[in-house]
C-alpha cells in the first residue's frame, strides 16, 4: 500500500474512535448471511475473485476477527460462535486438523455432545444454540452443515434445512438464511478416527514466525470459492431481491489465526465496526450474532463512512496486513531489546560510567517508544518487514538516547525525564488522540489475540514505569516538596485518566495499583511515613477510583459501553464470578513464572546481604527518591501482574523500562545540584 492510503488508514481508525458509529441499514427486509472460511483480503483482486471484488465495490469493508477458543480457528469454531454469541469451538483434533462438518442426520446436528462438552470446559461459558432460539419467531433457513451449527437449537436440532443448490426454491418468504459455501484451509479437514484435546493458548513459535503458505494454492481455491459465490449471489437475487447480504470468513485458513474478509451489502460504502473493536475496519465474530438476531444482547456490526472502494480495500488490506507483520515481529523485537539491554548493563560492569553508558541506557529506556514511532512509517511493507522493525526500532531508539544525553549539562536526572516523558508521550498521546499507533506495536495487542482498544498490559506496564520515573525526576528537580508532591499528583492523575477512563485507556486493573503507587510517592515526598492504616487507606482509594471508572461507564447506553462497564453489569446481575474465574485461573497458570520471578528477587536480597551490604527501608520519608520509587514501582507492576493475565512479564516489561532510567539519572555526581527546602512541619529535610 501507497503512504497516502497508509494515512488513510491512521485516519479512518482515528475516526473510529472519536466519533460514533452510526448504523443505516434496513431492518424490514431479508437477511442472507453467507459464510466460508479462509479467504483473506490479500488475495482479493479483480482477476482472481471477480465476484466478491464486485460485491466489495457496493459494501461495507471490514477484517474479521475470527479467534475463538482455540488459536487456530476451524470451520466449526466459527460457525459455533456465530450461534452462541461467545468464543466457541470444537475441543477436540485429529494431528491438528479440523473436523470435516457432516449434513444433519434426522434433524440433529452430527457431534452437537461433543460441542456441548468443549462449550463446558470453555472459560468464556458460550451458550449453544442462542441463535436458533432468538430467531425463533421470524422464518429461518440454514443451508449447509455450518449453517445448521449456527441456526441449531440448545439440543442441536435444526427444523428448516436443505443444500446450498436448493437456495433459489427454499429461500422465498424466509426473514434470515444461513448459506455455508465451505472453506478454504490449508490442510484439508478430515473425519476423526482418533481425537485429542486442541490447545488454547498461542505455541510460542507464533511471535518468531510468519506463515508460509502456498499462495497458488491460495488462488486456486478462492478462485473456485468465488464462482460458487457467484451462483449464489444470482440466487439470492432471484429469490430475495434487495436482501441485506452478509458474506464473513469464518474461519482460518491455517496457522498463525490471521484477520479475515466480512463485507456486508450497502448503498454508500463504508468501513465496518463495532462496539467492540471500536476500530474502523475491524469486527470480531461475536458481533454477529447481535448483528443477526434483534434480540440479542450488544449492538453488532454498525459502519461508518469510508472513502471510495478502493480506498476502503485498502485500509483494510493494510489493516489485516500490518497485524499479520506485528505478530512474527514481536518475538525477535522482544530479543533485539533484551540484546540492547543485555549490552548496556555489561557496559556498565566494564565502563562504570562514561556518556556511552549514559547514552546506552537511555537508548534501552527508549526501545518502546521507538518501536512506536516506527508505525508512522510503513515498515510492513518492506521486503524484510520484522528485519526492518528491528533496525529502525533500535537507530531510533540510540538518536533517542544520544539526544537526551545531550540535555544532561541541565542536570543529572534530565535525560531520564526526557525519555520517560518522550515514552508516555508515546503510548498515552495515541489514547489520548484516539489513535491506534500505540495498540499497533509490537507492545499493544494483535487483533488475533483480542484487545481492540484502549491500554494493553504491556502498555500499562511501560507507560507506569515511565510515569512514576517522570515523577521522580520531578521529585529530585523541584526544591519545595508541596510543590512536588502537587507536580507528582498531576503527572499521577493524568496516567491513571488515560489509563482506566472509559473513553480512553478502559484499563481494568491499573487504576488501582497507579493510584496506590502515585499516592505512595507524594505522601513520600511531603515527608509522611507510611503506615499499615495510610497503606489501607491508599488500597481503598485505589478500588474506589477503579469502581467510579467502572460505575461511570455502566450509566453510559449500552452501545457505548467498554469492558468496563459490562464488568459492572456483571456484578450487578451476578454473573462476575465467571469474568474473575477465568482471569484468576490464566494468573494462576503462570505460577512458574511468578515463582521464578519470587526467586530471582529473594537471591538478590541474599546476594546483597552476603556482601555487607545494608538494606535499609525504601519507604522512610528520610530515604532517597529514587528508593521511593522503586517501591513505587514495586506496587504498580506486581500489583498489576496480580490483577492482569499477562504474569510476570508486566514486572520484566516495567523493569526493563525504568531499571535503565533510575540508573542513568543516578550515575555520577550531581555538580550544581540544589538542598531541598525545609519542610513545613519542622521534618529535616532531605540532603542529596
Amino acid at each position: 500500500m501507497r503512504m497516502p492510503a497508509v494515512v488513510a488508514a491512521m485516519l479512518a481508525c482515528a475516526l473510529a474512535l472519536l466519533l460514533p458509529p452510526a448504523a443505516a441499514y434496513p431492518e424490514d427486509r431479508p437477511t442472507v448471511f453467507i459464510g466460508t472460511g479462509g479467504i483473506m483480503w490479500d488475495y482479493l483482486d479483480e482477476a482472481t475473485t471477480p465476484n466478491l471484488f464486485r460485491f466489495s465495490n457496493r459494501a461495507d469493508l471490514g477484517a474479521l476477527n475470527v479467534r475463538g477458543a482455540h488459536p487456530r480457528a476451524c470451520p466449526a469454531d466459527g460457525w459455533l460462535t456465530l450461534g452462541s454469541g461467545e468464543r466457541a469451538g470444537d475441543g477436540v483434533t485429529d494431528s491438528g486438523t479440523c473436523r470435516v462438518l457432516d449434513e444433519p442426520v434426522d434433524g440433529r446436528v452430527p457431534h452437537w455432545d461433543e460441542y456441548e462438552e468443549a462449550a463446558e470446559r470453555s472459560a468464556y461459558d458460550p451458550e449453544l444454540g442462542r441463535l436458533g432460539e432468538l430467531t425463533d419467531s421470524i422464518e429461518t433457513l440454514a443451508l449447509g452443515p455450518g449453517a445448521a451449527i449456527a441456526l441449531a437449537d440448545s439440543d442441536g436440532h435444526i427444523d428448516d434445512y436443505g443444500r446450498v443448490d436448493d437456495l433459489a426454491r427454499l429461500a422465498p418468504g424466509k426473514d434470515l438464511v444461513l448459506v455455508d459455501l465451505g472453506a478454504l484451509t490449508e490442510d484439508e479437514p478430515r473425519v476423526f478416527e482418533s481425537t485429542q484435546v486442541r490447545p488454547t493458548a498461542d505455541p510460542p513459535s507464533v511471535n518468531f514466525t510468519g506463515p508460509d503458505w502456498d499462495e497458488g494454492r491460495i488462488r486456486a481455491g478462492m478462485r473456485e470459492f468465488d464462482e460458487r459465490l457467484g451462483a449464489v449471489l444470482a440466487d439470492v437475487e432471484q429469490a430475495l431481491p434487495g436482501a441485506d447480504i452478509i458474506i464473513a470468513s469464518l474461519a482460518d485458513y491455517g496457522e498463525p489465526s490471521t484477520l479475515q474478509v466480512m463485507m456486508r451489502g450497502s448503498d454508500e460504502p463504508g468501513l465496518l465496526t463495532s462496539q467492540a473493536t471500536r476500530r474502523a475496519g475491524l469486527v470480531t465474530s461475536t458481533d454477529l450474532l447481535p448483528t443477526l438476531a434483534e434480540q440479542a444482547d450488544g449492538q453488532g456490526v454498525t459502519s461508518i463512512e469510508g472513502s471510495s472502494a478502493e480506498a476502503n480495500r485498502s485500509a483494510v488490506t493494510d489493516l489485516t496486513e500490518l497485524n499479520q507483520s506485528i505478530r512474527p515481529a514481536t518475538g525477535p523485537m522482544y530479543v533485539a531489546w533484551g540484546v540492547l539491554w543485555g549490552l548496556t548493563l555489561i557496559a556498565a560492569l566494564i565502563l562504570r560510567r562514561g556518556g556511552a553508558l549514559h547514552t546506552a541506557a537511555l537508548a534501552a529506556a527508549g526501545f518502546p517508544a521507538a518501536s512506536v514511532a516506527m508505525n508512522l512509517l510503513p515498515w510492513h511493507e518492506a521486503g524484510h518487514p520484522t528485519a526492518t522493525l528491528i533496525a529502525g526500532s533500535l537507530l531510533l531508539s540510540a538518536a533517542l538516547g544520544a539526544g537526551a544525553h545531550r540535555a544532561r549539562r541541565f542536570g543529572v536526572e534530565v535525560p531520564a525525564g526526557i525519555i520517560a516523558g518522550l515514552t508516555l508521550v508515546a503510548f498515552l498521546g495515541p489514547i489520548l488522540l484516539g489513535s491506534t499507533l500505540a495498540l499497533d506495536s509490537v507492545f499493544g495487542a494483535q487483533p488475533q489475540v483480542g484487545r481492540f482498544y484502549g491500554m494493553t498490559n504491556m502498555m500499562f506496564a511501560i507507560s507506569a514505569s515511565a510515569g512514576l520515573v517522570l515523577a521522580g525526576v520531578l521529585a529530585e528537580r523541584v526544591t519545595d516538596r508541596r510543590r512536588a508532591a502537587l507536580l507528582i499528583g498531576l503527572v499521577g492523575a493524568a496516567v491513571i485518566i488515560l489509563d482506566g477512563s472509559p473513553w480512553h485507556g478502559a484499563d481494568f486493573g491499573g487504576p488501582a495499583v497507579l493510584t496506590f503507587a502515585f499516592l505512595l510517592l507524594v505522601l513520600l515526598v511531603l515527608g509522611v511515613r507510611m503506615t499499615v492504616v495510610k497503606a489501607i487507606g491508599m488500597a481503598v482509594a485505589g478500588v474506589a477510583v477503579t469502581a467510579v471508572f467502572a460505575g461511570i461507564d455502566y450509566l453510559r447506553p449500552p452501545d457505548q459501553r467498554t469492558h468496563l462497564g459490562d464488568f459492572a453489569e456483571s456484578v450487578l446481575d451476578g454473573s462476575a464470578m465467571t469474568v474473575i474465574a477465568r482471569k484468576a485461573l490464566q494468573v494462576a497458570g503462570l505460577w512458574p513464572l511468578i515463582l521464578a520471578l519470587v526467586l530471582v528477587a529473594v537471591g538478590i536480597i541474599v546476594l546483597v546481604r552476603a556482601r555487607g551490604m545494608r538494606i535499609g527501608n525504601p519507604i522512610s520519608p528520610d530515604g532517597s527518591v529514587w528508593s521511593w520509587v522503586a517501591a513505587a514501582l514495586a506496587v504498580a507492576l506486581v500489583g498489576g501482574m496480580l490483577l492482569n493475565d499477562s504474569g510476570p512479564i508486566i514486572v520484566l516489561v516495567g523493569a526493563l523500562v525504568a531499571i535503565p532510567l533510575i540508573a542513568s539519572a543516578g550515575m555520577g555526581e550531581r555538580q550544581g545540584s540544589r538542598p531541598r527546602a525545609e519542610p513545613a512541619d519542622g521534618q529535616t529535610a532531605r540532603t542529596r
